[in-house]
């Protein structure tokens, strides 16, 4: 591979030119009886034409210690990218490369600026990509872990496809479950007492916005992580899934910056969970911006197996500490805040609403006006209770070389971090808080999906500024591993 220059598969002009060409094609459809037709046609052809030279001035150059991509057009580029900063090179399969053979190599810096998007997309048959990263992951000194990859291994845990649609359904968030549940309500309320679906369009409308919200994601998610597989090889973890987009990828735990354990309300009530990893440098293009899923939803013991096994790096005999009693008088403060907002809200529909209904008879006249106090009273309710659940799940703690936040009354979350992975700790402190001596920290890490800002509850100030302390007596004593960070 070493000073060989390749061109990628002639497939990604087709690749490349699919979503304008169908652009094109529905106004071929729209104005089929206009003069536009020739216009259209022509676009169509120089698109073609245009990623056509883009892909012949494109050439692609494996060195001894970079991949260099080099573009000779009017607009030139010059893309190095030296093996010893790269993150991972991940293999990425859509429908587009099936049908042509091919697969997207996409490589990924440990940057900030690379989070989000590949520094490179490259297009080859699929044995020569597969070589290719095979090649690259050997200057990356992981050739046994490539050489192993595909060979059979005893899997950590088996994740079948009910495990796939179970984690689809109830890892949405709680709040998108509900929102996209009163649309779903709505719908069938408004098909009941109509005609049917084509008597009321609002019924149709109202199941569009349910499958945006809530059918949507569950199903993108099941397609997603179908045939999903994990697991670890020395300093190496492997991740594998994908039904119609298949997508493979690799990195080194040191690259794991933090670890998160997460559940829904449904999930919770189901005893499961499942784990996220903040790592950077494993985009798998797309504008998609989840994170590497480290277990899918399954029951908590076999997520904390897993997290032992993947991870055991993140995992530490915690003390955790509630938030003191100042942080709960701050936040009933806040909730009687959220709730006399929500009354004083509501209070002019619900007189209108009690006016109007006054003069109905029968049930709803006795019903109606009292449905948006009722519902103002519950809201108020709710917040409460949240906050009586946040006040109690809420902790803060600190060891060694980790430390942890727990958050979160409905879909709840614990984050562990590294001391050495720490970008930046802001403490934040309203006038209400300081009234009560409590501040919130805010750490900065960099992540898969960019920038990664992680909050706590509220605590001391001092408590929460130990963890900046901590960082800097790190450094200062030489007890930090700038490897950690290193990029």
């Amino acid at each position: 591979m070493s000073g060989e220059t390749v061109r990628c598969h002639p497939s990604v002009i087709v690749e490349k030119s699919l979503p304008i060409l169908a652009v094109l094609a529905a106004l071929v459809v729209q104005f089929e009886k206009s003069g536009v037709l020739p216009a259209l046609a022509v676009l169509a052809i120089g698109l073609l034409l245009f990623n056509y030279r883009q892909w012949s001035r494109t050439t692609i150059r494996f060195n001894e210690t970079d991949v260099v991509v080099e573009r000779d057009t009017l607009f030139k580029l010059k893309k190095t990218l030296p093996y010893a900063k790269i993150a991972s090179v991940n293999v990425n399969r859509g429908i587009a490369n099936r049908l042509f053979g091919t697969s997207r190599l996409q490589i990924n810096i440990n940057s900030g600026s690379s989070a989000m998007v590949p520094e490179a997309v490259l297009t080859f048959k699929q044995d020569m990509a597969e070589e290719i990263r095979a090649a690259i992951a050997e200057r990356l000194s992981e050739s046994e872990a490539a050489q192993e990859e595909d060979a059979a291994a005893e899997p950590l845990a088996t994740f079948s496809p009910a495990d796939v649609v179970v984690h689809g359904l109830f890892s949405v968030s709680t709040y998108q479950t509900l929102f996209g549940s009163v649309f779903l309500v709505y719908s069938l309320l408004q098909l009941y007492s109509s005609a049917g679906l084509a008597a009321d369009g609002r019924a149709l409308a109202s199941l569009v916005f349910f499958f945006i919200v809530q059918l949507g994601p569950s199903v993108s998610l099941i397609f997603r992580y179908y045939n999903y597989k994990v697991y670890r090889r020395g300093k190496t973890i492997f991740l594998q899934h994908g039904l119609i987009r298949t997508y493979k990828t690799s990195f080194d735990v040191s690259r794991v910056n933090a670890v998160r354990v997460k559940s829904t309300l449904a999930a919770r009530l189901l005893h499961r969970s499942w784990i996220e990893v903040e790592v950077v440098g494993l985009s798998s293009g797309g504008g998609e911006s989840l994170r590497p899923v480290l277990c899918l939803l399954k029951d908590d013991a076999t997520q904390q197996r897993l997290l032992r096994e993947l991870v055991p790096e993140f995992v530490y005999d915690r003390s955790p500490e509630r938030q003191p009693a100042g942080a709960r008088r701050m936040l009933l403060i806040r909730a009687a805040t959220f709730s006399l907002a929500l009354a004083l809200a509501m209070a002019y529909p619900s007189l209108r609403v009690y006016h109007e209904a006054a003069d109905l008879a029968g049930t709803a006249g006795a019903v109606l006006p009292w449905v948006l106090p009722l519902a103002t009273l519950l809201g108020a309710l709710a917040i409460f209770y949240a906050t009586h659940v946040s006040c109690r799940i809420t902790e803060f703690d600190t060891g060694k070389d980790l430390f942890a936040f727990v958050n979160g009354a409905v879909d709840r979350e614990t984050v562990v971090m590294n001391y050495d992975k720490v970008q930046m700790v802001r403490i934040t402190r309203g006038p209400v808080a300081g009234l009560f001596g409590v501040a919130r920290a805010e750490v900065d890490l960099l992540s898969s999906t960019g920038g990664a800002s992680i909050s706590s509850g509220y605590f001391s100030e001092s408590r929460l500024g130990a963890i900046g302390e901590t960082v800097m007596e790190r450094i200062a004593s030489g007890e930090y591993d700038w490897r950690k960070n290193s990029v």
